[in-house]
């Protein structure tokens, strides 16, 4: 089961019912298979993304203890 931050679940309540969903069995994707997302670059290098629709994303940390969802948000400010 991954791991959520405080702010990854703030985001997660803050969507409607049906995203949340998607969101939810996509981190669980994530936990059985980390390298699904792309590795990304600049300051938030060592972290992952995935694409949660066309509009969002989630961004994610795996270490040892499998994978952190660290935000999920729209794809214009998740990379900020």
């Amino acid at each position: 089961m991954p791991r959520y931050t405080r702010r990854a679940e703030k985001d997660l309540a803050d969507f409607p019912p049906a995203l949340r969903k998607r969101a939810q069995t996509l981190a669980e994707q994530l936990d059985r298979d980390p390298a699904l997302g792309k590795k990304l670059l600049g300051k938030l290098a060592g972290k992952r993304s995935v694409r949660l629709g066309r509009t969002h994303r989630i961004i994610y940390a795996v270490d040892e203890g499998g994978v952190t969802v660290l935000t999920i948000d729209a794809r214009k400010d998740v990379y900020k």
